[in-house]
């Protein structure tokens, strides 16, 4: 729609309204806004105006430029299509969800106490990090291959730390928040350990040369329900003050190549990943974002290790109708593939029967033409003929393609591609 149509559809309903009528979300529709220099009306406005209170309306910014605001809109089909599996979902956990035995309270605990020991060896093995990388710094060249894996310190990545030792936890942060990391793990997997599952460690399966066909990870384990926990802590650039470019191209010699540094963003990506692909989930946010939805996230978490089974179930129900598809696709491929054939057959059998009317003619010519000829070619053409005609007595060329195209091959059995679908017999 146009720049000035959406302004006049966001002042006269809410942005709520309007995004379902239009099968779009109201986020979505608050930042196509946002892009196109649209206001839209602040919060509580609705209220207030219907409280009885005179409220302005801003302006449309540049009202010429009414250019066209594309809309990423969801079909009804769509929407019809998602309405349906989210009614199947809540049957599904009505009827399959397990009712925990206590009621799975979320919290973050003050301390690592009692958490879980994987918990407890990673802030163990986190306090230990400074000095190890002071060891590792002093070590001497033939050392590097001789120290054991809990001697070395974690990788560091833009000033993150990458947690994959043995008995860690699966996280990618740097060690300012690590406390808080740790706190919410503890939370986490006490409410997910209270709704039945096993929290544990996976070591790297099928290592290789190069990569691991199935990398180390925690995992959270529901009868026969397995879903990976990661949490990673992103990065941001920082541009570099003239003054740091300048002590830096003192110390190096040169100019650095690139004029900012990476730091920690403070900001978090949880991932909940299941052995099906819509049994996963992903949280983000900053500390106080995702400490406010651990609750939601460890229901979250629960419900899907739930609807895991569904989700197979219809997986294992798509593939088969995409296989019988393709199946039925090749078998119509194969009649008319089949039923092309025949028609060549058909000239060639043609061909071959003018070849032998042709060939009859010529015989009862030379049946003639041996009166003429002078002993002995007389007889020896005679003889000639008479083996010729043995031959084709015993075999005509006709008969053997009409044998071809009404038999199959013995790996086959009858009735062949070509033949009719709604005549087929029995034998």
């Amino acid at each position: 729609m146009k720049r000035c149509e959406l302004y006049e559809k966001v002042w006269a309903t809410p942005i709520t309204k309007i995004s379902k009528e239009l099968g779009i979300s109201d986020v979505a529709l608050a930042k196509a806004c946002r892009r196109h220099a649209i206001p839209t009306p602040p919060r509580g406005y609705w209220a207030r105006l219907q409280a009885g209170h005179k409220l302005e309306r801003p302006r449309l910014p540049s009202p010429e430029k009414d250019t066209e605001v594309a809309l990423a809109i969801t079909s009804a089909e769509e929407r019809a299509r998602a309405e349906k599996d989210r009614d199947t979902q809540k049957r599904w956990l009505e009827e399959h969800a397990q009712p925990t035995k206590t009621p799975v309270r979320v919290s973050m605990p003050d301390t690592l106490e009692g958490a879980h020991p994987l918990i407890r060896f990673t802030s163990r093995y986190c306090e230990r990090i400074p000095s190890l990388e002071r060891k590792w710094e002093r070590r001497r060249p033939g050392e590097w291959g001789l120290a054991k894996e809990e001697d070395r310190p974690p990788h560091a990545d833009h000033g993150r730390y990458r947690l994959f030792h043995k008995g860690c936890v699966n996280v990618t942060c740097s060690l300012d928040c690590i406390d808080w990391v740790l706190r919410f793990h503890a939370g986490l997997f006490e409410a997910l350990e209270a709704a039945g599952f096993k929290i544990s460690r996976r070591e790297a399966m099928g290592t290789g040369r190069y990569r691991e066909e199935k990398p180390a990870g925690i995992v959270a384990t529901l009868k026969d329900e397995v879903f990976q926990i990661e949490l990673t802590e992103g990065y941001r650039r920082v541009p570099l003050s003239p003054e740091q470019i300048a002590k830096l191209t003192k110390e190096r010699g040169y100019a650095p190549y690139q004029t900012y540094e990476t730091v920690p963003s403070g900001k978090y990506t949880l991932k909940w990943t299941g052995t099906e692909h819509r049994a996963r989930a992903e949280w983000q946010g900053s500390v106080e974002k995702l400490e406010a939805r651990l609750g939601e996230i460890a229901e979250r978490m629960i419900e899907l290790a739930s609807l895991q089974p569904l989700f197979r179930t219809e997986r294992k129900a798509a593939e088969e109708t995409v296989k019988r598809e393709a199946e039925r696709r090749e078998a119509a491929r194969r009649v008319a593939e089949s039923r092309a054939e025949q028609l060549k057959h058909a000239f060639s059998m043609a061909e071959t029967h003018e070849r032998m009317q042709r060939l009859e003619r010529f015989l009862s010519h030379l049946d003639r033409y041996a009166s003429e000829l002078n002993e002995p070619y007389g007889d020896r053409l005679k003889v000639w003929l008479s083996v010729v005609r043995e031959e084709l007595a015993e075999g005509s060329p006709l008969d053997e393609q009409l044998t071809e195209v009404l038999t199959v091959p013995s790996w086959q059995s009858w009735p062949p591609p070509w033949w009719p679908a709604t005549d087929k017999p029995t034998d």
